[in-house]
């Protein structure tokens, strides 16, 4: 059971950051809690403002990774169905016996967004992996991206959205990667 010590709980963003003894004796480590009821604990030292200072960025790290998630739950849809809408589709060359014929490859867009929300959506296989990164300055959605961005776009229920999904109807047609491999 842990011992804290009279008077050693400060405040740390709306969390309590509690001094406490180890069971044992042996040194002293954080009770951090969140608002929620959620306790996270430091490792021990022997250092009062070790454990302090161990507290303290345990409760900012745990901060920034929940707003970090948050952001990316809104901002990879958002910036997937961006991507979508402001690019364009892009043919390639097929050469084949009975001649040349254009190939649908990908859509194309501008790739001014947040580099980390692009990384993932590269990670997921939303969006192609690219050779140069920093040297291209467009992306290409992949069929798994396009199917994604246009049901993230139906899920907006905005004005118009049909009708420009429905000019590009064609990308309803697209095979699964998953069928390829």
């Amino acid at each position: 059971m842990t011992k804290p010590f009279k008077g050693e709980t400060r405040p740390r963003h709306n969390w309590s950051v509690t001094l406490c003894t180890d069971p044992e004796g042996k040194g002293f480590y954080a009770q951090c809690t969140s608002p929620f009821g959620l306790i996270l604990c430091t490792d021990i030292y022997t250092d009062k403002g070790l454990v302090w200072q161990q507290g303290y960025e345990l409760v900012d790290r745990t901060i920034r990774s929940e707003q970090t998630h948050r952001y990316n739950a809104i901002a990879l849809p958002l910036t997937l169905a961006l991507l979508y809408v402001s690019g364009g589709d892009e043919y390639g060359e097929l050469g084949d016996e009975l001649g040349n014929e254009q190939c649908f490859q990908g859509r194309r867009a501008y790739k001014g967004y947040d580099f980390d929300v692009l990384d993932l959506l590269t990670t997921a296989g939303l969006i192609e992996e690219q050779r140069y990164p920093k040297q291209v300055k467009s992306v290409v959605l992949t069929p798994k991206g396009i199917k994604e961005a246009r049901r993230v776009l139906r899920g907006f229920n905005l004005d118009g959205v049909e009708e420009f999904l429905g000019a590009l109807a064609e990308h309803d047609d697209l095979p699964d990667e998953s069928e390829n491999e």
